[in-house]
């Protein structure tokens, strides 16, 4: 599976299973929705999630293929806890997932608190480790 595959999959779980929106061609996300995007947060919408890829593993001998994303969440301005209830809606749909889509096994692996943005948005991110469903997938 290669990476765009692997993140508008994810994206697509998400959106399919917690109400929050993925438009990857458009229009624009609404303030009034968690907007998903491919890789970095863009200004807004206030409250959203931003998908990145950042480690693989492959063993061509097993063909085992694992993969690590990155999803960053930010809350609505002045919430303490909207990047935590982001974050947490995610891990009940992604923790555990398994033979769904081509993905076998999904973990999260790690998460940290980034603080407040320039717009008091809180941030948080947390990293998921996948293994696929096998290196041709």
């Amino acid at each position: 599976m290669d990476t765009r595959t692997l993140i508008e999959t994810l994206a697509q779980i998400l959106a399919d299973r917690t109400g929050w929106q993925w438009r990857p061609n458009g229009p624009a996300y609404s303030d009034g929705e968690v907007g998903i995007t491919y890789g970095a947060l863009p200004d807004g919408p206030d409250t959203a999630v931003g998908i990145t890829a950042y480690w693989s593993d492959d063993d061509l001998a097993t063909s085992l293929a694992v993969r690590r994303v990155q999803l960053r969440f930010r809350g609505p301005r002045r919430s303490r806890a909207g990047a935590d209830d982001l974050a947490d809606a995610a891990f009940a749909v992604l923790q555990g997932l398994a033979r769904v889509a081509g993905l076998n096994l999904v973990f999260r692996v790690q998460m940290a608190h980034l603080g407040a943005d320039e717009n008091d948005r809180q941030e948080r991110t947390d990293s998921y480790e996948i293994i696929l469903d096998n290196l041709e997938a």
